[in-house]
Order: C-alpha cells, then structure tokens, then sequence
C-alpha cells in the first residue's frame, strides 16, 4: 500500500522569461579579469602631473589649509590626463610644515570620505608618500587635512585605465627584493648621494624586464643630514618625478611608482640641504604589454586596527575581503602606519607562506605615526604577513586601496538547479512569515519568487534580479537580524559569492548586488547563527572547506570537499555536511566562536549533496545517495556518535541528491529524491521515530516531470501545519506540492498549472 494514499492540491509556480520585465537590475560591481580583458592596465608619466599645490594655488585657491578642511580639485583633463577611461591614479600626496600632528585623506569627490588615511606626519615635517585613489564622476580628487594648519600638494604619476589599449598593460609582482642600498653599495656606488647630486641606477634587475613602464618600489632613508626630497628622470628623457621628501634626524620611507627609461635605468637626484643614503626595494613593474599583467581593481577598506607585539607578526586576512578573490591577486596595493612605539624601527610584510624578504616598508620613530603604502602579493589562503622589527609594541593601521587581478576562471552555468525555500520570520504584527523562493535558471538568472498568502500558491510574485549578470548553481536563502532574507549566489565569472537583500522585511523587491568574494568551486550554503549573522560554507577547487562570517572568508582546513556542502544548527553552533571527493561524506561541527571540530568522515560512497534532518535534542539522521542510486541513512545515537554502515532506503534507484523533513504535524520523518524519468518519489518513516522507511511512492506525474533535485520545506501558515516539494520542470516551470497533516489522512493533491507572471 503507497504511503501517498491519495494527490489533492498543488501549485505549478511558472518563472518564464517575460519575468525579465520585472527585473531589478543591480549595480555592477567591478569585474574580475586580467589587464588586457577589463581595463586596469597602468599608464606612467616621465613628468609628474601637478594638480593641487596650495603654496601657488595650483588646482584650488592658495593659502595653508585648516584643521578637518576638505579641498577639491580637478585630475581628469589635466596635464594631460585623460578626461574619461581613467578608473584611478597614482599620487604623490605631500603634507608640507604642518603646525601639529596630522593625517591626510583622499578619495573620489562626491563620494564619502573613507575611514583611511594616505599620509601621516608630525608638526613642522615635510613628508609624502604614494597612493591610488579613484577620480570622483565629476573628474576631482578631495583631500582632507585632520589636524592644524598645512600647505597640501599632489600630483600624479601615472593613471589605471578602465579598458584596455595597446601600448600598456598590467602589474606583475616579482619577490620582494633590495636592489639599491648606497649603504652597501649594492646596485650603486657606496657612500651617502651629496646634496644636489645624482646617480643613474638599473631598476631592470630582480625579475623586472628590460622595457618594463615602470616599477612600484619601496623607498627608504637613514636619517638624513637635513630636509629634503629625491627625484627621478627616466633615461633618455627630461621628465621629472619627485619620488619622496624626507626629515632629517629621523627614518623615511615612502611607497613610489618610478617610470623608467627604456633601458631599464633611471637618474635619481638628492635634492636636500644634505647628503643622504637612498635603499630602493622592488615589489613589481607594470609592463607595456598590453595582452599581460594583471589589472587594478580600485578598493578602499580598512583591512587591520590592532597592536603587534615587539619582534612579532600577524598574518592579515587580504584575499577574500572586501570582494576580493582568495586566489588570483597579483598583488594587494597597501597601507600601513605604526604609531605608538617606544623605540624606533619598521614594519615588514609579504605573502603568507613564501620568504620573508630583506625588504622593509614602514619606518617608525619613537612617539611618532608614519605610513607607506606597497604593493604585496597575497600568499596562502590570501594572506600577507605583517612583522614588527621593533623591541615596542605599536599600533598599527593597514588599509586597501586596490589589487591587481589575475584572470579568473569563468565558470559555466550548471543546468537544472534545484530551487531553494524558506519561509521568512514573522514580522512587523504578522504571525507567520512569507516563504520566498530563490533559483538560477538555465541562462544564469537569479529568480526571486515572493508568495504572502501561504494557502494560495497561485500568489507568487517573481523578480529577476540578476539583470544581464550571469550566475551558477543553487542560490542559498537565509534570514537577516530585521527579519528579511538574503540570497547568495555564486557568479559565474571568478567564482566568487555575490548577495542581495529584500529591501525590506516581507518586500517582494531586492537590493542591488555585493561582491563578497571568495574563489570558490561550487555554491555557497548559508545559515543562521546564534548571533543573528549569516555564515555560508563553500568548498574551493582544492578541497578546502571555507567559511564566510561577516567580512572575510577563512579556511577551515583542506578535507577533500567537492560540490555544494549542508549546514544545520545544532546545540553548539553549526553542523556542516559535505561531500569529499573520493565519494565519502564528511561532516565537522563549527562553533559559536569560530572554532571547529576535526573533519569526521561518516563513510559511503556516493554523489551530491548530502540532506540532514534535526531530531529534537539535536540528533541528526543525514541521508546520501550511493553510488548506485540507493538512498541510505544513518542517525546519530544519544551521545551524538554515527553508526559505521549506512542502512539503504527501500530499492528506489534515484537520479540525484535526496532532500528530507521532519514531517510538522505527524513526527514521521520524509524522503524525497528524483528517479531518472524525473518523478519524484516519497519515503515516510512508518511511524514516528521508528527508523524504519515504507515503500518509495511517486508524488508527481510524467506530464510534470522535475527536471532538478527536490527541495523539501516546512511551512507554518498559522493553522494547519504543512510541508513541501518544490522543483523544476524540463522547461523551467517551478512545481510546488504541499502536503498538509490531516490527523488519519495525510496527503498530495491534484496539480493546478498556473499562468507566467506578467
């Protein structure tokens, strides 16, 4: 005897293409993509470019400007500037003999200011360093002055395009490397450069090519004898660069772009009232060719505010922040202050996991706040490490302003995705939620299906809100602390996670689209934790098992991992399934505060995505399709342990991945999975809690096949409590049956095709 006695009801939900009409079409965040694909290449001056110097009232009016003043001024358009296709610029940003400690920022005008800063300084010094801001849209650059009264002055060095040409092209990182060191006369005749005299160098040395544009180098003085600044002309030209000022009495440092000749060399010249040593450190060149390199993706965070103990190190998380991949960075444009050292000294960094280079970044005096900006390449897990040579303690303040993309992989959209459901908390005097619906469809949309009355299915309300973006795999659904839901899907290009949120708790529209990175090999799963935040869990193509909890993506370990893993909540935080490679599946628990438990593997040998099933005191049954198609199971006992074999459900020869539910009224546990014809059959536990699975009977019929895995969902509609299978026809029309716990009579119903949204 069937355990679906009988079908009465259904809602056939159809996501037709003329749901592009009703699109919300989101803002594009910056494509990932090398150099000679999506703009980014680096375009370098012989001849600084002036744009604001308040000493002569270029760009702006003259005079010094006061504590927390913002001053504006135009970059595109001049001196040679482009006026569009510019998507940031290299600039030196001077602050000249301030009357106190101060700090300078700058960013896009019309924009807000960011929390960051670009140059830091004390009272009556003159210093400068390096740094990549974005134009604003109306083609100016705003810079604030935090504390007392200076002269400003900026110019430009170079500029990042956002197409591509045919005569420039990307960065590319080299190990870090000393080259030039007047000290040790290393590159260089030894011996401190006298005032007013020059020295030609070869930059083209340490993996930088002849016929490189130029270099992004890492600057640093021992204290000079006296004040000043040292400029560069590329060889065979009589363009000027001033590539940094310095103090005298103290360390200097200063992130540089130095153009070079066509041989590689440039002149350097001391312009200060003393003789002063010059150490050049190399962290990569842009190339002039326009198909190679990787290009500028234009980023400004705050990446790291904390302390770094003396003669120690941190390993900063880079990759997979702000929108960034955790793989694929040719390099992390950065900068970092330290501030607050008893004793003087400076701050290392490079890649995680590689050499740690004799190059230095940041020098710092006792009582004093200094930044430099570099460029570093990310190493494992996209990490660079930080290191404090100093016998002090010091704060330290490292910020992002942009990275150079490698290419990333393009991902295919994988066909016939199952659709994802959840029914939203109850809001706003409601006393149940809406279920929202979420699923890509076969040309990588994202749709979004938004139904109130949760006794009338016939009252979806679809959206595309992908627009012309193309995504893959099941997108995830999850709850926000304001009651409103999130969907992350993974894009297509890169493979990173992007997310949208409804405008509103119970809204039927969706925010514009956020770039939360990653380099992922499947789709994210997501679920709520005890905090109220959202932590998804997605799988690399190394096997890595990684978690996004806010801000960044952290590796959980490598434990084979392939496809799109389960995650549950539990009594101690989250329990995640997955799949590793070799068949078996695995499971670990992450807690609360982030840590995790060793991976367990539960055995088996199979395809796709596990599904779990919640016992009240926390016990799990999780179910998995073998090899052969057999459904099979095991659940923990009391002390939280799994049995060794798995045992089969019935002989059903399924054609993917299982979906179950704890059936909301009768306590019998389900089991859907779909047959190669694409029906879709049931298995009931034959009594609550028994164990013990009846026959598989077909819940559909051939003239609704599903073309995709089921998804099973419970449903609170404030009287009868229900459940449901929701899946995909062949040609894209969404099937939702519900089956509601009639005491002595539980059942499917008869299918109602409905009309596409119009």
């Amino acid at each position: 005897m069937s355990t679906v006695e009988s079908r009465r009801g259904v809602a056939v939900l159809v996501a037709a293409l003329v749901a592009l009409a009703l699109a919300v079409v989101p803002a594009t965040p910056a494509a990932h993509a090398d150099a000679a694909g999506r703009g980014g290449d680096y375009v370098p001056f012989t001849a600084a470019r002036s744009v604001l110097d308040t000493r002569t009232g270029v760009g702006a009016a003259g005079g010094t400007r006061g504590a927390r003043s913002v001053t504006t001024f135009p970059v595109l358009g001049v001196g040679g500037i482009p006026t569009t296709g510019v998507s940031a610029l290299y600039l030196r940003i001077v602050a000249i003999g301030p009357t106190a400690n101060t700090y300078l920022k700058a960013w896009p005008d019309g924009t807000t200011m960011p929390g960051v800063a670009m140059v830091n300084v004390m009272a009556t010094q003159t210093l400068s360093n390096g740094a990549i801001v974005r134009p604003g849209a109306n083609g100016k650059v705003s810079v604030y002055n935090n504390a007392g009264t200076t002269h400003l002055l900026v110019e430009v060095h170079g500029y990042f395009t956002t197409g591509t040409g045919t005569t420039n092209g990307g960065f590319v990182p080299v190990a870090p490397s000393r080259v030039i060191n007047t000290n040790t006369g290393l590159g260089i005749t030894a011996g401190a450069i006298p005032a007013g005299a020059s020295r030609t160098i070869s930059l083209a040395t340490a993996g930088v090519p002849v016929g490189a544009a130029a270099v992004f180098a890492q600057i640093t003085l021992s204290p000079p004898a006296a004040a000043g600044y040292f400029q560069a002309t590329a060889s065979g030209t009589t363009g000027v660069q001033s590539l940094m000022n310095y103090e005298n009495g103290i360390n200097n440092a200063s992130g540089a772009a130095i153009t070079l000749g066509a041989d590689g060399k440039v002149t350097v010249t001391n312009k200060g009232g003393g003789a002063a040593h010059l150490v050049i450190d190399l962290m990569g060149y842009a190339t002039k060719t326009s198909t190679a390199g990787a290009g500028l993706r234009p980023v400004t965070a705050r990446l790291y505010a904390g302390q770094i103990a003396a003669a120690s190190s941190i390993d900063l998380p880079v990759g997979g922040t702000n929108g960034l991949p955790t793989r694929g960075i040719a390099g992390a444009a950065l900068s970092l202050e330290a501030a607050g050292s008893t004793v003087a000294g400076t701050l290392r960094a490079w890649g995680t996991g590689t050499a740690e280079p004799a190059a230095t970044l940041t020098q710092f005096a006792a009582g004093s706040a200094h930044r430099s900006s570099t460029v570093i390449k990310p190493g494992t897990d996209g990490k660079v490490r930080v290191r404090n040579i100093s016998t002090s303690a010091i704060t330290v303040y490292i910020d992002l302003e942009g990275w150079f993309a490698e290419p990333q992989p393009v991902l295919p959209v994988v066909p016939d995705t199952p659709v994802a459901v959840v029914q939203a908390p109850a809001t706003g005097g409601q006393l149940v939620g809406a279920l929202e619906y979420a699923y890509v469809d076969n040309i990588g949309r994202v749709v979004i299906g938004h139904q109130e009355n949760l006794d009338n299915f016939s009252t979806v309300q679809y959206t595309v809100i992908s627009g012309n973006e193309a995504f893959t795999g099941r997108p995830a659904l999850n709850a926000r602390p304001d009651g409103s839901l999130a969907v992350f899907a993974q894009y297509t290009d890169g493979g990173d996670v992007w997310s949208s949120g409804q405008t509103a708790p119970r809204a039927a529209t969706w925010t514009g689209w956020s770039d939360l990175g990653g380099s992922l090999a499947a789709a994210p799963t997501a679920v709520t934790l005890d905090n109220g935040s959202t932590a998804l869990f997605a799988a690399d193509v190394d096997g890595k098992l990684w978690v996004h909890g806010g801000s960044a993506w952290r590796n959980l370990g490598d434990v084979n991992l392939t496809g799109t893993p389960v995650a549950v909540r539990v009594r101690d935080g989250v329990q995640v399934f997955g799949r590793a490679s070799d068949g078996t599946v695995g499971t670990l628990l992450y807690r609360t505060d982030g840590t995790t438990t060793a991976w367990t593997g539960l055995g088996g040998t199979g395809r796709g995505t596990p599904s779990v099933v919640v016992y009240p005191g926390y016990r799990l049954r999780v179910f998995a399709t073998s090899g052969d198609g057999t459904v099979t199971t095991k659940v923990q006992d009391t002390t939280g342990v799994f049995p060794a074999e798995w045992d089969a459900v019935g002989t059903l020869v399924a054609d993917g991945a299982p979906s179950a539910v704890l059936d909301p009224q009768l306590g019998r546990t389900a089991v859907v999975a779909r047959a190669a014809d694409g029906i879709v059959h049931a298995s009931f536990e034959t009594t609550s809690g028994s164990g013990v699975f009846g026959d598989w009977s077909p819940v559909n019929t051939p003239d609704l096949a599903s073309a995709t895995d089921p998804t099973t969902t419970t449903v609170d509609n404030g009287s009868t409590p229900l459940w449901t299978i929701t899946y995909r026809t062949p040609n894209g029309t969404v099937v939702v049956y519900d089956r509601r716990g009639v005491p002595g009579l539980a059942t499917f119903g008869e299918p109602t095709v409905l009309a596409a949204p119009r």
